[in-house]
């Protein structure tokens, strides 16, 4: 419909200066003998049920009210950008880039639910979107269909509307609500599934997908759909490079990932503004029965964050934590089957450590990356928490087993066919009471680049080493001073208030919690940039801009979700830099 309304709201525009003719006797005369037929009656069709035409509908949406969606957008925006824009202004603005007058809004009920969707018109791909929105009163949806253009056709409950050029649409009038697609065949199909759309749910918007429909829609299924996806990613991979990223295995990795969300019923997404606590994206995923998703809805295992491996200085990047749950656990166990199957050199030393590691963690894993303003740029540090001491102290001894040749089997087992752009060079160092294995890494002659030798200089270095009941690993600039601080429980501890406290406090009972802040990386804009501009913006400095990412089931095996927010405080950050630069600090 969007074509549609754009061409017949120009026509209204047009229209909108013509002034009515007097009213007289003569002219009203005059009038009714010119005046036009009405719309000529075409064979009426059936609107179908909403549980007839529920198997065709492949995306529902849901507005529960489009004027608090623009106040509080417009409100929340203000953190940042300090524009004199208002809600209504906003609205008048976007009626008009549809080439709608802004008087239309006086007739609409923006504050009422609208709804959505798009169903399936064949086996082919063929698709139809519908769009439900309402009106002030029967009376104003009249208006409304009017100012989309001239009424040409009915055929039973639907009309056909043009606005005089090539561009037309159906619509349908259910009481004070005006139902409108391109296609008559969607409208039949999908007129009362926008009707049924149009509800208030827990998000400002909520979109509503079915993958089985989607799959069926285009004459599949989604187990095929998926794996037809991975191979073209695959093709387009190896075509715009030449070589293709790691091997088999990374593909069929992404393609379990993507089954979670073919195991899913229907997947809602949902789009919340709230002026006072952010913007939160959150995806629902509701579980067939018997499906690897139900299995991981069901594990409820809240992440914990180690503190010694994640406090420290300096600018924090990203801090993530996690339960190892059974989707990660079949990852895990296919590396082991593939180093199982190596009869390289080393294969045997790093078999026995991934054994150990595969019986004894605990489930856990966390970790941070920071960025520093010296080459290497980056720097972290991670941990894997063991079920006791006397597990540690096993995992420790096949560890301190491993050599050069082990650790390329043990990199060869996760990374596959990437390793071979590599050069690996490890030895056995005694790390503060850490018996360690450094890792160094650099890329192979001919395939260095100038921004890895910028990003990365000469090499990067790992440390791998077991304190107490936890493998710790660090890598980056000072990895060995790190790995040292960590293992004496030196690292300062982390912070009791701000932005990451808070978002950790939110996230309690998730099984997966990571943070970002993109602050840092304003911080390397001077290093990397020549624009003055962008060196001054990098020497102001800024508050915290966090992004928060979670995920979890609900204990049961019904719904698994996971949830990016932005903050409020992330666009108090992103104001106060705009504010310095246009009061002339950016100069």
């Amino acid at each position: 419909m969007a074509s549609f309304c754009v061409l017949a709201s120009c026509w209204l525009t047009s229209c909108a200066g013509k002034q009515p003719a007097a009213h007289t006797p003569a002219a009203a005369k005059t009038a009714a003998a010119k005046a036009p037929a009405g719309p000529e009656a075409g064979p009426p069709v059936t609107l179908l049920p909403a549980v007839t035409a529920r198997p065709l509908q492949l995306v529902s949406v849901s507005i529960g009210s489009f004027d608090r969606l623009l106040e509080s957008g417009v409100r929340l925006a203000g953190e940042a950008v300090p524009l004199p824009m208002t809600a209504s202004g906003l609205r008048d603005m976007l009626l008009s880039e549809a080439g709608l007058p802004a008087e239309v809004a006086a007739d609409l009920d923006l504050g009422s639910p609208s709804g959505a969707t798009v169903v399936a018109l064949d086996d082919k791909g063929a698709t139809g979107a519908v769009l439900a929105v309402p009106a002030r009163g029967p009376a104003e949806a009249e208006k409304l269909i009017d100012a989309l253009g001239k009424r040409v056709m009915t055929r039973g409950p639907i009309t056909l509307v043009t606005n005089g050029s090539k561009s037309h649409g159906w619509v349908f009038r259910a009481g004070n609500v005006v139902v409108l697609s391109d296609e008559m065949e969607a409208l039949t199909r999908g007129a009362m599934l926008a009707l049924e759309a149009r509800h208030v749910g827990p998000d400002d918007i909520t979109t509503t997908i079915y993958p089985e429909a989607i799959a069926r829609a285009h004459g599949t299924d989604v187990k095929s759909a998926i794996g037809a996806i991975i191979e073209q990613a695959r093709a387009a991979q190896q075509a715009g490079s030449g070589v293709e990223m790691g091997d088999g295995y990374f593909y069929e990795t992404a393609a379990k990932m993507l089954g979670l969300f073919g195991d899913a019923d229907r997947i809602e997404v949902g789009l919340s503004i709230d002026p006072a606590r952010g913007l939160t994206l959150l995806a629902r995923l509701f579980a067939r029965a018997g499906t690897p998703l139900e299995a991981t809805a069901k594990q409820v295992t809240p992440f914990e964050v180690d503190p010694m491996v994640v406090g420290g200085a300096g600018s924090r990047f990203v801090v993530g934590a996690m339960s190892m749950g059974s989707l990660w656990r079949d990852i895990l166990g296919h590396y082991r089957e593939r180093l199982a199957a190596d009869k390289g050199k080393g294969a045997a030393a790093a078999l026995a450590y991934y054994d150990a590691l595969l019986a004894g963690q605990s489930g856990q894993q966390s970790g941070a990356v920071w960025l520093q303003k010296e080459a290497p740029y980056v720097t972290g540090a991670f941990s894997t928490p063991l079920k006791d001491a006397a597990t540690g102290a096993k995992v420790g001894a096949v560890l301190g087993r491993m050599d050069a040749s082990g650790m390329s089997a043990l990199m060869r087992a996760q990374m596959g066919a990437s390793t071979s752009f590599f050069e690996l060079t490890s030895k056995r160092e005694t790390v503060g009471k850490v018996k360690a294995m450094h890792v160094r890494m650099t890329i192979k002659k001919g395939l260095v680049t100038d921004s890895w030798r910028r990003y990365f200089g000469t090499g990067l270095d790992f440390y791998q080493g077991v304190s107490g009941s936890r493998i710790i690993g660090t890598f980056g600039r000072d990895a060995r001073t790190r790995l040292a601080a960590i293992a004496a429980g030196k690292t300062p501890p982390l912070e009791s208030s701000g932005a990451f406290v808070e978002a950790r406090a939110a996230a309690k009972g998730r099984d997966a919690f990571y943070y970002t802040d993109l602050a840092p990386v304003l911080g390397l804009i001077g290093v990397f940039s020549s624009d003055p501009r962008a060196a001054a913006l990098a020497h102001m400095g800024s508050g915290p801009i966090p992004l928060v990412f979670t995920a979890g089931g609900d204990g049961v095996g019904k719904l698994w979700t996971m949830d990016l927010a932005v903050p409020v405080t992330a666009f108090k950050s992103v104001g106060n830099l705009i504010a310095a630069g246009m009061s002339g600090g950016g100069k």
